[in-house]
Protein backbone atom coordinates (compact mmCIF):
# COMPACT_ATOMS: atom_id res chain seq x y z
CA UNK A 1 0.00 0.00 0.00
CA UNK A 2 1.86 3.12 -0.97
CA UNK A 3 1.53 6.00 1.46
CA UNK A 4 1.25 9.81 1.97
CA UNK A 5 1.41 12.41 4.15
CA UNK A 6 -0.35 15.94 3.89
CA UNK A 7 -0.04 19.08 6.28
CA UNK A 8 -2.91 21.18 6.97
CA UNK A 9 -5.09 18.20 6.22
CA UNK A 10 -8.57 18.80 8.14
CA UNK A 11 -10.02 21.46 5.67
CA UNK A 12 -9.98 22.89 2.35
CA UNK A 13 -7.41 21.70 -0.22
CA UNK A 14 -5.65 19.56 2.48
CA UNK A 15 -8.71 17.72 3.16
CA UNK A 16 -9.65 16.85 0.00
CA UNK A 17 -6.50 15.76 -1.44
CA UNK A 18 -6.47 13.28 1.92
CA UNK A 19 -9.99 11.90 0.67
CA UNK A 20 -8.76 11.88 -2.67
CA UNK A 21 -5.99 9.32 -2.08
CA UNK A 22 -7.72 7.59 0.61
CA UNK A 23 -10.37 6.53 -1.71
CA UNK A 24 -7.63 5.27 -4.11
CA UNK A 25 -6.59 3.28 -1.69
CA UNK A 26 -3.86 5.22 -0.43
CA UNK A 27 -2.45 4.88 3.55
CA UNK A 28 -3.02 8.74 4.47
CA UNK A 29 -1.43 10.83 7.52
CA UNK A 30 -3.45 13.76 8.33
CA UNK A 31 -1.34 16.31 10.11
CA UNK A 32 -2.57 19.83 11.37
CA UNK A 33 -2.29 22.16 14.21
CA UNK A 34 -5.95 21.60 15.06
CA UNK A 35 -5.00 18.00 17.18
CA UNK A 36 -9.65 18.27 17.76
CA UNK A 37 -9.93 18.29 14.38
CA UNK A 38 -7.55 15.49 12.76
CA UNK A 39 -9.40 13.50 15.20
CA UNK A 40 -12.85 14.20 13.92
CA UNK A 41 -12.11 14.24 10.37
CA UNK A 42 -10.58 10.46 11.45
CA UNK A 43 -13.76 9.47 12.12
CA UNK A 44 -14.90 9.91 8.31
CA UNK A 45 -15.61 6.37 7.05
CA UNK A 46 -13.59 6.89 3.97
CA UNK A 47 -10.37 8.25 6.27
CA UNK A 48 -10.83 4.67 8.58
CA UNK A 49 -7.41 2.71 6.93
CA UNK A 50 -5.70 6.59 7.43
CA UNK A 51 -4.57 7.68 10.77
CA UNK A 52 -2.86 11.55 11.85
CA UNK A 53 -1.55 13.76 14.99
CA UNK A 54 -1.42 17.21 16.16
CA UNK A 55 1.86 18.99 14.12
CA UNK A 56 2.55 22.84 14.22
CA UNK A 57 5.14 23.33 11.01
CA UNK A 58 6.83 26.39 12.74
CA UNK A 59 8.31 23.85 15.57
CA UNK A 60 10.85 21.95 14.73
CA UNK A 61 10.46 19.52 17.51
CA UNK A 62 6.79 19.32 16.43
CA UNK A 63 7.64 18.52 12.48
CA UNK A 64 9.98 15.87 13.55
CA UNK A 65 7.73 14.29 15.66
CA UNK A 66 4.93 14.26 12.80
CA UNK A 67 7.60 12.47 10.48
CA UNK A 68 8.67 9.92 13.50
CA UNK A 69 4.84 9.37 13.73
CA UNK A 70 3.94 8.92 10.24
CA UNK A 71 6.73 6.73 9.42
CA UNK A 72 5.68 4.24 12.27
CA UNK A 73 2.35 4.38 10.90
CA UNK A 74 3.17 3.60 7.52
CA UNK A 75 5.47 0.85 7.39
CA UNK A 76 8.38 2.41 7.09
CA UNK A 77 7.40 4.55 3.79
CA UNK A 78 6.47 7.64 2.34
CA UNK A 79 5.64 7.85 -1.08
CA UNK A 80 4.66 11.08 -1.15
CA UNK A 81 5.03 14.25 1.14
CA UNK A 82 2.56 17.19 0.28
CA UNK A 83 3.46 20.18 1.72
CA UNK A 84 -0.12 21.88 1.98
CA UNK A 85 0.05 23.83 5.27
CA UNK A 86 -0.71 27.72 4.21
CA UNK A 87 -1.98 30.53 5.61
CA UNK A 88 -3.22 34.13 3.96
CA UNK A 89 -3.87 37.75 5.56
CA UNK A 90 -5.14 39.91 2.55
CA UNK A 91 -5.23 44.08 2.17
CA UNK A 92 -2.98 46.88 1.18
CA UNK A 93 0.46 45.87 3.00
CA UNK A 94 0.58 49.82 4.19
CA UNK A 95 -1.99 48.40 5.94
CA UNK A 96 -1.18 44.81 7.16
CA UNK A 97 -0.42 44.06 10.70
CA UNK A 98 2.89 42.88 11.03
CA UNK A 99 1.26 39.81 13.11
CA UNK A 100 0.06 39.15 10.13
CA UNK A 101 2.81 38.92 8.27
CA UNK A 102 5.32 37.24 10.16
CA UNK A 103 2.33 34.35 10.38
CA UNK A 104 2.40 34.27 6.55
CA UNK A 105 6.40 33.64 6.55
CA UNK A 106 6.73 31.22 9.32
CA UNK A 107 4.01 29.05 7.75
CA UNK A 108 4.28 29.28 4.09
CA UNK A 109 7.95 29.84 4.39
CA UNK A 110 10.14 28.64 7.12
CA UNK A 111 7.43 25.73 7.81
CA UNK A 112 7.09 24.51 3.90
CA UNK A 113 10.98 24.77 4.26
CA UNK A 114 11.31 22.66 7.73
CA UNK A 115 8.57 19.86 6.71
CA UNK A 116 10.84 19.48 3.36
CA UNK A 117 13.97 19.02 5.39
CA UNK A 118 12.35 16.81 7.89
CA UNK A 119 11.33 14.79 5.38
CA UNK A 120 14.35 14.23 2.80
CA UNK A 121 15.29 10.94 4.77
CA UNK A 122 11.99 9.20 4.96
CA UNK A 123 11.74 10.25 1.22
CA UNK A 124 15.16 9.08 0.14
CA UNK A 125 14.38 5.56 1.36
CA UNK A 126 11.29 5.11 -0.36
CA UNK A 127 12.03 4.41 -4.52
CA UNK A 128 9.98 6.65 -6.50
CA UNK A 129 8.94 9.10 -3.62
CA UNK A 130 7.47 12.51 -4.57
CA UNK A 131 7.72 15.78 -2.46
CA UNK A 132 4.90 17.77 -3.79
CA UNK A 133 4.64 22.11 -2.18
CA UNK A 134 1.78 24.00 -2.51
CA UNK A 135 2.52 27.01 -4.16
CA UNK A 136 0.14 29.61 -6.21
CA UNK A 137 -0.77 31.09 -9.50
CA UNK A 138 0.30 34.42 -7.85
CA UNK A 139 3.86 33.26 -8.13
CA UNK A 140 3.83 34.81 -11.62
CA UNK A 141 3.34 38.31 -10.50
CA UNK A 142 3.30 39.89 -7.41
CA UNK A 143 -0.61 40.46 -6.68
CA UNK A 144 -1.40 44.05 -5.29
CA UNK A 145 -3.49 43.06 -2.01
CA UNK A 146 -1.49 39.70 -1.15
CA UNK A 147 2.18 41.34 -1.34
CA UNK A 148 3.66 38.83 1.41
CA UNK A 149 1.15 35.90 0.63
CA UNK A 150 2.27 36.01 -3.25
CA UNK A 151 5.98 36.65 -1.90
CA UNK A 152 6.02 33.01 -0.15
CA UNK A 153 4.56 31.52 -3.23
CA UNK A 154 7.65 33.45 -5.02
CA UNK A 155 9.99 31.18 -2.77
CA UNK A 156 7.96 28.21 -2.82
CA UNK A 157 8.58 28.41 -6.63
CA UNK A 158 12.05 28.84 -6.61
CA UNK A 159 12.97 26.41 -3.67
CA UNK A 160 10.73 23.96 -5.61
CA UNK A 161 13.29 24.06 -8.79
CA UNK A 162 16.35 24.00 -6.40
CA UNK A 163 15.26 20.65 -4.77
CA UNK A 164 14.42 19.08 -8.29
CA UNK A 165 17.99 19.05 -9.15
CA UNK A 166 19.24 18.73 -6.20
CA UNK A 167 17.36 15.35 -4.95
CA UNK A 168 16.80 14.01 -8.15
CA UNK A 169 20.15 11.82 -7.44
CA UNK A 170 18.57 10.65 -4.54
CA UNK A 171 15.48 9.63 -6.19
CA UNK A 172 12.86 11.93 -5.23
CA UNK A 173 11.09 13.78 -7.48
CA UNK A 174 9.88 17.18 -6.43
CA UNK A 175 7.33 19.63 -7.79
CA UNK A 176 4.54 22.03 -6.76
CA UNK A 177 1.09 23.19 -8.29
CA UNK A 178 -0.11 26.86 -8.58
CA UNK A 179 -3.42 26.47 -8.67
CA UNK A 180 -5.54 29.98 -9.24
CA UNK A 181 -7.71 31.53 -6.39
CA UNK A 182 -9.68 28.07 -4.60
CA UNK A 183 -12.79 27.92 -3.32
CA UNK A 184 -12.11 27.64 0.44
CA UNK A 185 -11.78 30.18 3.20
CA UNK A 186 -8.30 31.51 2.15
CA UNK A 187 -9.44 31.72 -1.23
CA UNK A 188 -12.52 33.79 -0.65
CA UNK A 189 -10.35 36.19 1.30
CA UNK A 190 -8.18 36.35 -1.26
CA UNK A 191 -11.11 37.12 -4.15
CA UNK A 192 -12.57 39.83 -1.57
CA UNK A 193 -9.67 41.29 -0.90
CA UNK A 194 -9.23 41.58 -4.83
CA UNK A 195 -12.99 43.08 -4.88
CA UNK A 196 -14.09 40.00 -6.22
CA UNK A 197 -17.85 38.57 -5.80
CA UNK A 198 -16.84 35.34 -3.98
CA UNK A 199 -18.10 33.31 -6.75
CA UNK A 200 -15.09 30.95 -7.22
CA UNK A 201 -15.52 28.19 -9.81
CA UNK A 202 -12.14 26.22 -8.48
CA UNK A 203 -12.87 23.35 -5.71
CA UNK A 204 -10.01 21.82 -3.46
CA UNK A 205 -11.29 18.24 -5.64
CA UNK A 206 -9.74 20.05 -8.80
CA UNK A 207 -6.67 20.36 -6.90
CA UNK A 208 -6.91 17.20 -5.14
CA UNK A 209 -7.01 15.59 -8.65
CA UNK A 210 -3.95 17.66 -10.05
CA UNK A 211 -1.88 16.50 -6.92
CA UNK A 212 -2.84 12.93 -8.60
CA UNK A 213 -1.93 13.51 -11.69
CA UNK A 214 1.55 15.16 -10.34
CA UNK A 215 2.33 12.31 -7.90
CA UNK A 216 1.53 10.05 -11.05
CA UNK A 217 3.21 12.51 -13.50
CA UNK A 218 6.66 14.41 -14.15
CA UNK A 219 7.31 18.11 -14.49
CA UNK A 220 8.22 20.73 -11.84
CA UNK A 221 5.19 23.02 -11.73
CA UNK A 222 1.77 22.96 -12.66
CA UNK A 223 -0.57 24.88 -13.38
CA UNK A 224 -4.38 24.07 -13.59
CA UNK A 225 -5.76 26.08 -16.28
CA UNK A 226 -4.95 27.65 -19.43
CA UNK A 227 -5.45 31.51 -18.45
CA UNK A 228 -2.42 30.68 -16.42
CA UNK A 229 -0.12 28.96 -18.12
CA UNK A 230 -0.68 32.07 -21.18
CA UNK A 231 -0.04 34.51 -18.11
CA UNK A 232 2.98 32.81 -17.44
CA UNK A 233 4.60 32.43 -20.54
CA UNK A 234 3.62 36.10 -21.52
CA UNK A 235 5.15 37.78 -18.06
CA UNK A 236 8.57 35.90 -18.90
CA UNK A 237 8.61 37.94 -22.16
CA UNK A 238 6.42 41.16 -22.15
CA UNK A 239 8.11 44.53 -20.95
CA UNK A 240 7.21 45.21 -17.57
CA UNK A 241 4.74 48.42 -18.09
CA UNK A 242 2.83 45.65 -19.56
CA UNK A 243 3.22 42.53 -17.09
CA UNK A 244 2.23 44.73 -14.59
CA UNK A 245 -0.81 45.94 -16.86
CA UNK A 246 -1.52 42.50 -17.47
CA UNK A 247 -0.97 41.14 -13.96
CA UNK A 248 -3.48 44.18 -12.32
CA UNK A 249 -6.35 43.14 -14.96
CA UNK A 250 -5.94 39.37 -14.47
CA UNK A 251 -6.35 39.79 -10.95
CA UNK A 252 -8.64 42.26 -10.82
CA UNK A 253 -7.05 45.14 -8.76
CA UNK A 254 -7.43 47.91 -11.50
CA UNK A 255 -11.38 47.26 -10.98
CA UNK A 256 -10.99 47.36 -7.54
CA UNK A 257 -8.93 50.44 -7.30
CA UNK A 258 -11.52 52.14 -10.53
CA UNK A 259 -14.35 52.13 -7.44
CA UNK A 260 -12.96 53.56 -5.19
Amino acid sequence: MKTLLITGAVGGIGLATAKHFALLGWRVGLYDIDQVAVAAVLEDPALSHCFGAHCDVTETDSVSAMIEHFMQNSGGRMDALINNAGVLSSGEFADMADADCQRMININVLGLTRVAQAGFSALKTTPGSVLVNLCSVSSVHGIPTLAVYSASKFYVNGFTEALALEWRKHGIRVSCIKPPIVKTSMGEAAALGLGGSGDIPVLPEDVAGTIDRIVAGRGTGYFMDAQSRVWSLLDRWLWESAREWLAARLTGYHTLQQGK
